[in-house]
């Protein structure tokens, strides 16, 4: 079977390549296989793969070793995000140091940049807020927000993407969410921008404890409120 790999950043030089098709003598391989395949025909990316400091993508999807390639996949393989994650749960969600920090990672070719800034709400169906609490299942939930990040900057062509999540007790108006996009054109920033927001609400291992004057509610898909106790 035929199966092309990608290179990006650093792997591309490595490599001295940016894409090529492997041909596979079995008709299926694991994500391992066409490691192992790689790292033989390029010795320098052996360190790496042994390491486990690469991000894989099976047809724009996080992958794991064990997941199946069949003719006509594309695997992508990248090195981990330089800098530090740009994907986390975190204590407290300030968004004039993540934007400021964001535009000094940036270089001239972005020309769009588009920001979302979740808050709490103080009031919900009439009733007075008081608290959210939002619990989260670690390292599942960080994960989640890198697998959503990388996949949509690889969909959309982002030069950057960068999503926090705010974990614990939040006050009416407290910023919680920032999620910071950019690109060389405004469609493909915006157009992102929507597409990670709705998987962040339907895809990170978080659960919202909403407190209110009326009781608690754990607040489930679709805005679904069910009691506490």
């Amino acid at each position: 079977m035929k199966v092309k790999v990608r290179y990006l950043a650093f792997f591309r030089d490595l490599t001295k390549c940016s894409e090529e098709i492997f041909e596979i003598p079995e008709s299926e391989a694991k994500v391992a296989d066409i490691l192992a395949t790689v790292s033989e025909k390029y010795p320098r990316m052996k360190d790496y793969v042994n390491s486990g400091e690469f991000v894989v993508l099976l047809n724009n999807k996080s992958a794991g070793l064990g997941d199946i390639v069949v003719e006509g996949d594309e695997v992508i393989l990248m090195p981990p995000i330089s800098g530090g994650s740009h994907y986390a749960f975190v204590d407290s969600v300030d968004p004039v140091v993540l934007l400021d920090a964001m535009l000094k990672a940036l270089d001239d070719s972005a020309g769009a940049v588009a920001v979302f800034i979740g808050r709490v709400k103080g009031s919900i169906d009439g009733k007075k807020v008081s608290e959210l609490y939002y619990e989260t299942f670690e390292p599942m939930s960080t994960s989640a927000l890198a697998k959503i990040g990388e996949e949509e900057s690889l969909g959309h062509g982002l030069l950057y993407a960068t999503i926090y999540h705010k974990k614990g007790s939040a006050k009416p108006g407290e910023p919680v969410l920032f999620i910071g996009v950019a690109s060389e054109s405004r469609e493909n920033a915006l157009s992102a921008l929507g597409a990670i927001l709705e998987r962040v609400k339907h895809e990170a291992y978080v659960w919202k404890l909403e407190k209110r004057e009326d009781g608690e509610f754990w607040i489930l898909e679709d805005r679904k409120r069910v009691p506490r106790g």
